[in-house]
């Protein structure tokens, strides 16, 4: 699968080409969406975005699964989600942490600080990112249930867009 490819770089050239390779993503998913609502409007973007990110977030959890070796529970979920793409993007911060659960927050996210510069306002992303998380969850581990404390459109602390809740039952 073209892993031969980078055979003969650096540690460092690794990491590099991971954090691009990331933001390359999170980079078309926002250009995706500019893109959706100025042909179509907004609606069209949340129902599309709708259609396929539970997908996207039960893909990705299947093979961060496999390439690691990651079992079920919460630190299962930690281990995977440390790998998502948002997590490359994002710097989710963890405000608390048990066996039984876990809560973390985006203090800066860097979608929304780009959608407040084009002059658009938040992104109202409360639904698409329960869909994903929920998906990203449950494909760890079917007992998890996630629970979003708070995400645009909600009112929030002007040092705080997202906050989650992710707990096993």
């Amino acid at each position: 699968m073209g892993s031969d490819k980078v055979t003969d770089i650096s540690i460092a050239q690794m990491k590099d080409l991971i954090v691009t390779m990331m933001w390359f993503w999170g980079g078309i998913h926002f250009k995706w969406r500019r893109a959706v609502e100025d042909e179509y409007g907004f609606d069209a973007v949340l129902k599309l975005e709708l259609k396929f990110i539970g997908d996207v977030g039960k893909s990705h959890a299947k093979r961060f699964k496999k390439i690691f070796n990651i079992r079920g529970g919460i630190s299962g979920f930690m281990e995977a989600f440390r790998f998502a793409p948002e997590n490359f993007v994002e710097q989710f911060e963890i405000m608390e942490r048990s066996d039984k659960h876990i809560m973390f927050c985006n203090r800066a996210c860097s979608v929304q600080k780009a959608m407040m510069e084009l002059g658009k306002g938040e992104f109202p992303c409360k639904e698409i990112g329960t869909l994903y998380f929920i998906s990203f969850a449950r494909e760890i581990d079917p007992n998890i249930n996630v629970s979003c404390i708070v995400c645009p459109p909600d009112q929030h602390p002007d040092d705080l867009f997202c906050k989650w809740k992710v707990e096993i039952t």
